[in-house]
């Protein structure tokens, strides 16, 4: 203010360590998959596009490949192989359902590379599937990408840009 000193008042955020349970912490989910990304609002699935699991965001995916989208375990592999629950070092729990209704595919065009109970480092290969045939098959091939446990956080920020490559940046968790 003109005229006012102002008075050196010390900068509360910067004195509090990492351990304060007051701190924001952000948790970097990277992209399990390369493709076009889409609002959840965009999937042509209620379950998804209310937000019924949680937040998250959606990919219409270009390659046949899941890759780990952080550090943890596999939580859940289906038998069908077309879905897969994992939850990170930290505590993100994420659902990664390839493609809508493709479990009625029992399996078909779909190679998975680990299994339940895992540890997985983030960029291994999780699932491997051939987009061409299960596309010739019908099906809806988006993809989405969903923190099961939302509630638990202030916010789930997703990428911005409209498409993305494996491993790079796709959604913030702000504890």
């Amino acid at each position: 203010a003109v005229g006012i000193k102002e008075i050196d008042k010390p900068d509360t955020e910067k004195e509090k360590s990492d351990t304060d349970p007051l701190k924001k912490q952000e948790i970097s989910i990277m992209s399990p998959l390369s493709g076009e990304i889409k609002n959840l609002s965009e999937v042509n699935d209620k379950t998804f596009s209310q937000e019924l699991l949680g937040k998250g965001i959606a990919i219409i995916p270009t390659a046949g490949k899941v890759y780990a989208p952080f550090s943890g375990t596999v939580d859940a592999i289906f038998n069908t192989k077309h879905a897969i629950g994992l939850k990170s070092d930290s505590g993100v729990e994420v659902l990664i359902p390839i493609g809508l209704d493709t479990v009625n595919l029992d399996g078909e065009y779909f190679t998975a590379h680990v299994e339940q109970s895992q540890n997985v480092k983030r960029g291994d290969l999780l699932i491997e599937f051939d987009l061409e045939a299960i596309k010739k098959e019908g099906y809806d091939i988006i993809t989405p990408i969903i923190v099961t446990n939302s509630d638990h956080y202030l916010a789930i920020l997703p990428a911005t840009q409209k498409s993305i490559k494996e491993k790079h940046e796709l959604l913030k968790v702000i504890n």
